[in-house]
């Protein structure tokens, strides 16, 4: 007896397309998902590849110059003498120091006459000789401030220009994750410095929270980070 394969009706047909498009698109998301890490993972690669120290360093400084006849430092206070330091481009560390109580500027004033004796301070030792050679005749005043370590700084074991731990980065929080092509995937997160004791008492204020992206690549031993989108 013969027979003859009839062919499905229309609807049984699209049926089976269905089932197989759903099929393919399984496999598809299965596959994509296999180059997806997980949370957990993302942020073990992400904390590991930006892990960092940030130090801060109180410079040991004296400055001098001169002083106008007429002016008084009576009613100057460290924030002041700080500003006194033009030879310091980034004042905000002495700032903070000074603030904090760690650090004490102190200043010492000088009568000089520019025709005879020495330099009052070593400091003051190029100011004085250009006086000595083109200056006005009669006294002229010097000024010079100082950087002192106080008590509470020498308490903390503090010293001058030796680095300062003052805050690790670290991971706060992985807000999205997603496959790249070529087995990566983009992770955006968020870091922040997170502050040590002794910033706390040298009075340095962490930055807040940051974004960023990162591109991690997976290897034989898991997920490892190519870029951070940090320095």
């Amino acid at each position: 007896m013969l027979t003859q394969d009839l062919p499905l009706p229309r609807s049984a047909s699209r049926s089976a397309g269905l089932m197989f498009a759903a099929a393919t698109s399984l496999l598809f998301t299965i596959a994509c998902g296999a180059n997806v890490p997980t949370k957990p993972e993302a942020a073990a690669a992400v904390s590991k590849a930006i892990e960092s120290k940030l130090t801060k360093t109180l410079p040991s400084l004296t400055y001098c110059q001169t002083v106008q006849s007429d002016f008084s430092f009576a009613n100057m206070g460290q924030m002041d003498l700080v500003e006194m330091f033009q030879n310091l481009k980034d004042k905000g560390p002495l700032n903070d120091a000074a603030t904090a109580g760690v650090v004490k500027v102190e200043l010492k004033e000088f009568n000089v006459d520019p025709a005879a004796g020495r330099s009052p301070d070593p400091s003051c030792d190029a100011l004085h000789a250009q006086y000595k050679q083109n200056g006005p005749a009669g006294q002229v005043r010097f000024a010079v401030v100082r950087t002192t370590l106080t008590s509470k700084g020498t308490a903390a074991g503090i010293a001058f220009g030796r680095p300062i731990e003052v805050a690790t980065r670290e991971l706060v929080d992985v807000t999205d994750i997603r496959p790249e092509s070529g087995g990566a995937a983009t992770v955006k997160y968020t870091w922040a410095w997170k502050a040590t004791t002794i910033a706390e008492t040298i009075g340095y204020p962490p930055p807040s929270a940051q974004a960023a992206s990162a591109r991690l690549r997976h290897s034989d031993g898991g997920w490892i980070a190519e870029e951070t989108g940090i320095k």
